[in-house]
């Protein structure tokens, strides 16, 4: 079976008066990829979380974020900055007489003045946080698992479909290339006979002319290596483990045999298919670059 590398998943737990509810996001990438978004007071779990991550998957950028409650209000605390107050004070005070200013430096003015009272967060102990935690973090990743898991079977499914497409197209070319050879012969021998304007067609000459010919136009070792690879890309398929980038790879040799083959193709019909072939190796290469 094969995963795909996007999915999502959730999961919430709750311990010792907090609340937790964890999300996990997770799409394509080369590479393996975590990022946190924390509450200040956990950001020490980040890299656990991080290794939870990485002990699960082999690729995807994955975006974990999470949210805290505090459900009975005891790790939270208005703080006010004394020092900092009395500076305001004096500085309101001087202003005022410095102007001449009516009023009075109230409470609520001094009050409403930026960073003077701030909610203070009681620090959280590493080990019994991510105890805390880790349900809801273990729920998200098998979540997030079985989606990937649902995805991957759904990409496997459509990458079955297009390889078919594939190798009948590589049949089709093989099919075809003997006729266009001929098709050729018969075009060269008519261009020959009007530019002699009536004189003796060499034999000799002209069948050395279409053998040149069919050399250049043959694609049959192209078609071989082509064939080669998509059993490769079955196999790959079958194996067990992440085997993206192999089947990245693939792909990449595939499209060099196309481009050779199109390259080769002067036959019109010919061309069609290898159109046709190269579109498919497309679609075949937005797919595999999902899963991982």
């Amino acid at each position: 079976m094969r995963d795909s590398m996007t999915g999502f998943g959730r999961g919430e737990a709750a311990a010792a008066g907090r609340a937790y509810r964890l999300e996990v996001y997770a799409v394509n990438h080369r590479f393996l990829e975590v990022r946190c978004r924390l509450p200040r007071r956990l950001q020490a779990l980040e890299p656990k979380l991080q290794q939870a991550v990485k002990g699960r998957f082999a690729r995807g950028h994955f975006e974990v974020s999470v949210q805290e409650k505090d459900l009975g209000g005891g790790t939270r605390r208005l703080a006010v900055d004394a020092a900092l107050a009395r500076e305001y004070v004096e500085l309101l005070g001087r202003l005022q007489r410095e102007l001449g200013l009516p009023g009075e430096v109230t409470l609520g003015l001094v009050a409403s003045q930026r960073d003077l009272i701030v909610v203070e967060e009681a620090e959280a102990p590493v080990e019994e946080a991510w105890a805390a935690l880790l349900p809801a973090l273990e729920a998200a990743l098998d979540e997030l698992a079985a989606m990937r898991r649902r995805e991957g079977e759904a990409l496997v499914a459509a990458l079955a479909r297009e390889l078919s497409a594939i190798e009948g197209g590589v049949a089709r070319i093989l099919q075809r290339a003997p006729e266009a050879v001929q098709a050729q012969r018969e075009r060269l021998r008519e261009r020959i006979a009007e530019l002699l304007a009536g004189r003796e067609l060499d034999p000799g000459r002209l069948e050395q002319e279409v053998a040149i010919l069919a050399d250049r136009g043959d694609v049959t070792e192209e078609c071989d290596r082509l064939r080669s690879h998509l059993g490769q890309f079955r196999a790959t398929l079958a194996q067990a483990g992440p085997q993206g980038r192999r089947l990245e790879f693939l792909l990449q040799e595939m499209g060099r045999e196309a481009n050779t083959t199109g390259s080769k193709s002067a036959d019109a019909q010919l061309a069609h298919e290898v159109v046709e072939l190269k579109a498919a190796l497309e679609r075949l290469r937005e797919q595999v670059q999902n899963l991982e």
